[in-house]
Parts: C-alpha cells; structure tokens; sequence
C-alpha cells in the first residue's frame, strides 16, 4: 500500500489540490454572481419604486391643476370642466374620475345620514346648487355647482354624478378638517359589482382667492373662505401598471400597501411579474408563499395624508446582467475535470514510465538470450545495412563453417560471400540485391567445400527489416546446414518419382489420404476442383450424396485397419467402386489410399441380366393374363359392334317419331343430345377396346425387342388431348388445378403413336399420385423450339418432389417408391426406352416438398 502512495504520490498532490482550488474558485464566483445579483435587483427596485412614486405624484398633481383651473378662471361651467379634465383622462388612464364637489354640497357627504348599506350619501349634483360659479362684487366666492367627470371605454370624459361612498365622504371630511391634501383607504370602483377593481379616493380643499396661495391648515384656522374640494378617483391596478409598464421586464414583483391602514385594507394591489406564468396575489397585504426567501426591497414614500410602502420581490426569473449565472458550476465542474484529466495524465505517465523500464528490463534479457543462443546453436545469424555493403552481425557458429582462422571482427561483406564458390557468391549478391529492390524475403540453397567434411549444403535466407515509415533499414538472415535433410529429400524425391509413374499407368484414380481425408498423393491431375484455399478435400472427388457415408466408412477404415468398398452412381449414369485400404505402421494407420474404380460397364451387365431374367418371367405371366384379358375385350368389340349398327339403324325411327310426337328425352337428355352422346360413346369403347386389345398384343412379346411401327405420323397436341379426355375421370379424383396448356399447331413427329400415348399417360398419373391434396396443380404444356427441330413436353406438378438419392434411381428397371400400393418399377424404365427409340430423352427437374417437372423432348420430321 505504502508503495502504491509513493509511486502515485504526485497524482494525489495535484488531485487534491485541484479539488481544494476549484471548490474555493467556484465559491468566490458564486459569492460575486449572488452580490453582483443583488445590486442589479436594487437597482431594479429602485427604478420600479421610483417609477410608482413619480405616477402617483403626477396623478395627485392632476388635483393640482383642477385647483389651478378654477383660480384661474374664476368661474366655470360644467361643460369647461368636461373639456378640461378630458385632455386629463386622455393622459392619465389610471384615473376613473374627477369631481368638483363645492362646499355646498360637502355637508351632506359630511353630515346625512348614514344608509341602510353604511355608507354615506351624497347630495345630487343639481340639488338647490346653481350650474356655475362666478365672483361677487364684494369678492366673496360664489356657491359654487358639483361638476363630475367619469371616464368611458376610449379615455374619454362623461358627466356623471358623484358616487355615494363612505370612503369619499371621509377623505373629504379630513381635508376640510386639515386644510391639506387628503387620500382615502382602498374601495371598491363600482361597489355594486362585486368583481370589480380597487381604487382610492383624493380630495384637494379649495379656498377663496384672497386665501389661495395658502393652502394650508393656518388658513383654515384663520377662517378662510372654503369653496370646495377637487377629488379624483384612481384605479390601482391600472396606477401601478402604467408605472411597471414603463419598465423592461426583469422578473419583480411588486406589493404596494398602505401603512395607515388596517387588516385586509392595508393591500393595495400586488403586481405579479410579467415573466412569471402564475398571476399571484394577496388580498392580505403579506407577500406571496415563498416570496420571504427572496431578495426583497421595501420603500415607504408619503401619499397626501396616508403614508404608503412599496415593496419589491425578485421571482426566480429575475433577469440579471451577467452573462453567465452558472458560472460557479461551470467553474466547479471544469475544474474537476481538467483536475482528473490531469490525474490521468500523471497516472497515465507513471505507467509508461513502468511500460518502457519493464521493456528496457525485456530488451536487456532477449538481447542475452539471443547472445547465448547465437553461440551454442549451429545457425549462423547475419545482418547488414541497409545498402548491403557492410556487415552488421554475424554469429560465432560462422567459425564452424569457414574454420577458425576466420576474424568476425571484420565488418566487409566478402566475409560472408567468400564461403561459397565465385558463381554462388555471386548469386547471393544478386538475392541480397533484390531483395533491397523487391522488399521481399529470399531463401536459396548453395554448396560449401570443406576439406575435413567433404561437400556441404547451406540454406541462406534473408529478411528485410523496416522502420515505421516502411523504409528498409537493414537486411538479416541465417545459414543452416541441411546436408542430411538435402540428402534424404533427394532420396525421397527419387522413390517418389518410381511411385507416381506406377500410379500414372493405373487406369483407376488412386489417392492417399490423411485421418482428416485431405489428399496427399494422388496419379494424376483430377479433372474437377477439390478445395480452395491449399486444401485437397478428398469428398469432393465424390458426389454430394455420398459425400458424408464416405467420410463414416473412412474413420472406420483408420479406426479398425481394414479395407472396406461401396458403389455410387453419378449425374451422368456412371457407376463407381471406391475402395478404402489402410497404409499401417507398427502401431497405428497412418493413411489410407482411396481407389475409385468406374464399374459403369460390369453395372449394366449385371442389370441386363436381371433385367431380361425378370422380362423373361414376366413375358410367361403377361402370355395367361393377355389371354384372360382377350375374352371378355373380344366381347366388348362385337358386342359394341353390334350396338352401333343397331343405333344406326333405330335412329331414323326415332327420329321420324320426333318429327311426329315432338322432342322427347332419354336417360332425361333430348333426343339429340342423348342422340350426339350415345354416337360418342359407341365410337369410343370400340376405340378404347381396340387400345386393350394392342396392349394385350405388347405384353405378349413383353422381354422381346419391341419391332413396333415407329413411321406414323404423330400429332402431339391431339395424342394430350386424348390422354386428359382418357385420364378426366382421374384427374377429377386428384386436383381441382389441372390445366392443358398447347399451341394451335405443333410439328408432327414421327414414331409410334400408342406407345407416346403410353409414355404420357405413365407421366401425368405419376404427377396426378404425388400430389398431397386437391388445392395442388398439375400443369401439361408443349411448345417447339425457336429453330422448330425439337418439341418439349413439360408436365409440371405441386407435389412432394423426388429426393436427391432417388432421382438417381427412378430410370431403373422394377425400383419403384410406391411397393405398397402396388407399383411395379417398370412405368418411368419403359417410357424412358420408348423416347429414346423416337430419339428424345427424357428428363426429371425435382425440388423435395416443392414438385417436379418432367420434360420429353421429341426430335419433329424433318422436311425434305
């Protein structure tokens, strides 16, 4: 453990240091962001604060200028004042209203009654009070009339009457009691509507003109002449936001209350920031949940009589001018990094360091190894430079083979080629020449006189060596004695010459093989590819089918040590023996030698001896049965005979008795189609018992060569008709898919029409059985190739296929794949003899579970 702290002491230094700077970084910018932050919101209060104070100042001017109005001009109208504070409501949208209530009308706000509802009524403006005011001659203020201004939807100026409200009444009271500008509490705009908004009231004394500069509450006391108050009404809400609307928003939110107040009146509205998506506010004048957790700036400023506090929020989007507010995350957490990337550097560093010192300890020990081995082993290493015209290195096994006269100090390059006689000096020259050129290795064999040991032979080889940058920098190699070795290849190379021309005159293929069945001898070329890559795979000599039982049968020849043989057929009718015969030493089989013998000829005598020894048999068989088949066929045609001349002969009876009676029905069809029918009929079980009748004739003379007529002139197209017509009942049975696809016209072809008839029926019943259900189709086509020699007959079935070690096979005489439902095995043999005496052929396309198609080609006649 102490090792480990030593060895990465220096990492731990910087990681914990660099961890201890950017914790204290990232607080001194968190500690300048969050006071720089607090300054920006000050100012930002301040200018909200500031912004609110400058409009309620200039609202409560308005009063001002109203006063300034009536001194002015002594005596007004209520159409003047409605001029007058027009342009005022245009200008401030935050007032609803200005009123002028004359000293008259004050002592009923002040002194009436109070109403059912609390509040104070109001004297009607028009109640005993002249409309105008004017001065008298004595300079005594006139009574003056109740003017009221009300604001509409554009901003522009009504008259209305003053509204009844507790709240008016007592801000007039105090300002006729101080003399002073005097301002209500919080109220309702219209107290009929319970939604609506909040507003305050203001109320300015006006006094006579000789007491006009006063103003002030000694002048009240001195009994000076009052005329009346000049009161405006102004909406809070719109008051404040005209003063923050000015302002870009930052994220403030800002609490006006009123300090003179109590309970809920003391809130007189709460404006939510404009970034912030809530709208909160407080009809308890306190600040909104959570807003005692942020920075807060709160200012009291004097509202005429009423003392108001502003109060200003920052929100959590408060908008603050620096660039980055994170920054004391960015500067942690890039701190930490660049601390780790450090680390991994160092540490990286350190095991370098290790890697290249256990690499210098790896190199020192190779370099001794390579040292002892140079000397005790009889290869002689070499090196040169690059240009091969110095001598680098080479070892001191070198003495044993030049003598011991020989200095290895020297660097000369004629050291080395000196050895060898001029001619192979001068060949290795040339090797070492080329390889400089080439780049590539060379090895070459060259002999060495020696006195005491008679003739040597060497083997030089020679390596370029490179730096990174692919260019050479010098050359190495070895000598190796391989005189015994040269010796006994030139020993081996003789016998194997001996035995590869007996094998050359063998006619079978012959072949060695290993444990893995690779080839190692064969005695001569084989005519098709047995691997790729270098390797020789002896199965592929053989066809795919046979391919895994010849690998079985060749373990057990290696793993029991005695011969074993098979036969194979191939693609092209040919017949092969292999013969599998172990080559043993003392102890085990250390090879096998594979004969592949062609037995095609011995197969097919052997085939027509049981051949014509099952034809024998069978033509014995076929003699009784033609015979028990020739009676009841002979009773057929007469019989058939004899119905149709009787036919022949009623059918004009019936046929004047039809003209008599009118169309009558048989077996329930009309005369005529039953007429049509019954001559079809007749003429075909004579055509069908003719037909028996030469079949009977051929298995007669069954195993006999077939001397047939083979010079009728065959339609191929009316024989397929004829065969689906014969096969209707069958084809039915099988397949509701059968469909006869021929041309108007097809070449005729010369040979015997029964037996083509024959052949096509033996090849549609075939496709007919293997089909596995109805929904399967059998398709027949025939066409002529483009240069009209040829017809092809295709039948093309759905069904289950011919597997591939049967397809071989089904040309063979009595092998049949249906010996429990009767088949004989002769059908494809007999109709395969029958196309190649009309010199077709017959072949067989199949692919298991997905059918097969039999194609028949015919050669047509040839036109003289």
């Amino acid at each position: 453990m102490f090792d480990h702290l030593r060895k990465y002491a220096a990492v731990y230094v910087v990681a914990i240091s660099g961890l201890l700077l950017t914790c204290l970084s990232s607080w001194n910018v968190r500690q300048e962001l969050q006071s720089n932050h607090l300054k920006e919101f000050q100012w930002a209060a301040a200018d909200r604060i500031q912004s609110v104070r400058a409009v309620v100042e200039q609202g409560l001017d308005t009063l001002l200028e109203i006063r300034g109005l009536f001194y002015a001009a002594r005596s007004i109208d209520d159409d003047e004042f409605l001029v007058f504070t027009e342009s005022i409501l245009k200008r401030r949208s935050y007032i609803e209203r200005l009123m002028w209530v004359p000293l008259s009308a004050a002592p009923a706000l002040l002194e009436s009654p109070t109403a059912s509802d609390g509040r104070t009524p109001v004297v009607p403006s028009g109640s005993n009070a002249p409309r105008t005011m004017s001065a008298r001659s004595d300079h005594q203020p006139a009574t003056p009339a109740a003017f009221s201004a009300a604001r509409t939807g554009s901003g522009t100026a009504q008259r209305a009457a003053p509204a009844a409200d507790s709240e008016l009444a007592e801000v007039i009271a105090r300002a006729a009691q101080t003399g002073k500008l005097a301002v209500s509490g919080r109220t309702r705009l219209d107290p009929a509507r319970p939604g609506a908004g909040y507003a305050i009231y203001a109320a300015l004394p006006v006094f006579g003109p000789a007491d006009a500069s006063a103003g002030s509450s000694a002048t009240a006391e001195k009994g000076a002449s009052l005329l009346g108050f000049v009161v405006g009404a102004y909406d809070l809400q719109e008051l404040v936001h005209v003063a923050i609307n000015l302002l870009e928003p930052r994220g403030v939110e800002v609490l006006v209350r009123d300090d003179s107040a109590v309970g809920d009146a003391r809130l007189l509205h709460f404006y939510a920031s404009r970034l912030e998506s809530r709208t909160a506010r407080s009809d308890s004048g306190l600040l909104p949940e959570g807003g005692d957790e942020q920075s807060q700036v709160a200012v009291r400023i004097p509202v005429g009589d009423r003392h108001w506090s502003i109060t200003c929020v920052a929100t959590d989007t408060f908008r603050s001018a620096e660039a980055f507010t994170e920054a004391h995350w960015l500067v942690l957490f890039g701190g930490l990094a660049c601390t780790v990337l450090l680390c991994l550097y160092l540490v990286r560093s350190r095991r370098e360091l290790e890697n290249r010192i256990r690499l210098t300890q790896t190199i020192y020990e190779r370099e001794e190894l390579f040292r002892q081995l140079a000397e005790t082993v009889d290869v002689v290493f070499w090196a040169t430079n690059a240009e091969a015209t110095r001598l680098e290195y080479i070892g001191p096994a070198f003495r044993h083979l030049t003598g011991q006269g020989v200095r290895l100090e020297s660097s000369e390059l004629s050291l080395m080629l000196d050895v060898f006689r001029p001619a192979d000096g001068r060949a290795l020259h040339a090797a070492l020449e080329q390889l400089r050129s080439n780049g590539g290795r060379f090895t070459i064999v060259l002999p060495v006189e020696r006195g005491d040991r008679g003739l040597r032979w060497l083997r030089v080889c020679g390596f370029p060596v490179r730096e990174p940058g692919c260019e050479l920098s010098r050359i190495v190699g070895f000598f190796e004695d391989i005189t015994e070795h040269k010796l006994a290849e030139d020993a081996l190379r003789d016998s194997e010459e001996k035995l590869r021309t007996l094998f050359n005159h063998s006619p079978d293929l012959i072949f060695t093989v290993d444990s893995q069945a690779d080839i190692l001898l064969t005695n001569r070329p084989l005519p098709f590819p047995i691997g790729t890559g270098g390797e020789k795979r002896s199965e592929l000599v053989l066809p795919a089918n046979v391919r895994i039982g010849y690998r079985d049968r060749l373990q057990q020849v290696f793993a029991s040590g005695c011969v074993d043989h098979f036969q194979f057929a191939r693609d092209d009718a040919t017949w092969w023996e292999v013969r599998m015969v172990p080559i043993s030493s003392a102890s085990e089989v250390m090879a096998a030698m594979v004969v592949l013998t062609d037995v095609t000829e011995n197969r097919k005598l052997q085939w027509q001896a049981i051949r014509n020894a099952r034809l024998a048999s069978l033509g014995v068989l076929s003699a009784g049965v033609a015979h028990e088949i020739n009676n009841p066929n002979h009773a057929i045609l007469a019989n058939a005979s004899l119905l149709a001349r009787i036919w022949r002969d009623a059918l004009p009876i019936l046929a004047e008795y039809e003209e008599e009676q009118g169309d009558f029905l048989l077996a329930g069809l009309s005369f005529h189609q039953a007429s049509e029918i019954i001559e079809r009929g007749m003429t075909e079980i004579g055509d069908n018992a003719k037909r028996i009748r030469k079949i009977v004739n051929n298995l007669k003379h069954l195993g006999k060569e077939d001397r047939g007529q083979m010079d009728e002139v065959a339609d191929v197209g009316k024989i397929l008709r004829a065969v689906a017509r014969l096969l209707a009942a069958r084809i039915r049975k099988h397949t509701d898919a059968f469909s006869l696809a021929l041309p108007d016209s097809l070449p005729a072809v010369k040979g015997n029409v029964q037996q083509l008839e024959q052949v096509f029926i033996n090849v549609i019943v075939n496709a007919l059985e293997s089909l596995p259900e109805r929904s399967r189709s059998v398709r027949v086509s025939a066409a002529a190739d483009d240069q009209g020699k040829r017809i092809t007959v295709r039948v093309e079935d759905q069904g289950q296929g011919i597997a591939e070690d049967v397809i071989t096979q089904i040309g063979e005489p009595f092998f049949t794949t249906k010996g429990d439902s009767g088949g004989t095995g002769l059908g494809l043999s007999i109709s395969s003899s029958i196309i190649e005496k009309h010199g077709g052929v017959l072949r067989f396309e199949s692919r298991e579970n997905e059918g097969t198609t039999v194609c028949i080609e015919l050669p047509v006649i040839k036109e003289d």
